[in-house]
């Protein structure tokens, strides 16, 4: 799988200063302070590392915490990673996605967007909220409207935040140029990544 060179640098153990060990907590507990994390994108995004804590424990509130479906968010969220062509967002959710009851049958039409024959109403309009957010940075009445059926008001705020977190990711893994992580491979091989 090719891949461009990194714009930044890891950061280096030399380099750990609390702030940064702090930042290595938030996804992987206390003892990453000393072992450092168990994924290399935190050693790229340690070298801004008091903005990168804040975004990672939004990132983990959203991952961890929210009250949306794990199912549903994973599947927005791989799509979110094959339209905005980001193979770190892409692969590492494909992983989550089947972990939380993605099939593999659904990650292959998620490529297809909200046509493909494969989806259910309910998953075609989360993928028509994803293209919706990301052409048009809002919702329409109609879709709100679907969606707002099934998802409380405090559930359709989280969609909105979800969605947004989600294409930042994207934005800040594609312009740093992250590589993916070396497990992700395998993944790649059996996938694609976006644009490929």
């Amino acid at each position: 799988m090719p891949e461009n060179q990194p714009r930044i640098p890891p950061i280096k153990p030399d380099e750990w200063t609390d702030e940064v060990r702090d930042l290595f907590t938030v996804m992987d507990g206390p003892e990453a302070r000393e072992k450092g994390p168990s994924r290399q994108v935190m050693l790229y995004l340690a070298q801004h590392p008091k903005l990168s804590n804040l975004f990672m424990t939004f990132g983990r509130e959203i991952l961890r915490d929210s009250s949306l479906p794990h199912r549903e968010r994973e599947l927005a969220t791989l799509y979110i990673g094959w339209t905005t062509r980001s193979d770190y967002e892409w692969l590492s959710h494909v992983a989550f996605g089947l972990q939380v009851g993605l099939t593999e049958e659904d990650i292959e039409a998620v490529k297809q967007g909200p046509e493909s024959p494969h989806w259910t109403a309910p998953d075609r309009d989360l993928l028509r909220l994803v293209d919706q957010m990301r052409d048009h940075y809002s919702v329409d009445d109609e879709l709100w409207a679907s969606l707002s059926g099934r998802y409380d008001q405090r559930q359709m705020i989280e969609w909105i935040y979800t969605v947004g977190n989600y294409m930042l990711f994207s934005a800040v893994f594609n312009s740093l140029q992250i590589p993916v992580e070396p497990e992700m491979q395998e993944l790649a091989r059996k996938f694609g990544i976006p644009g490929n």
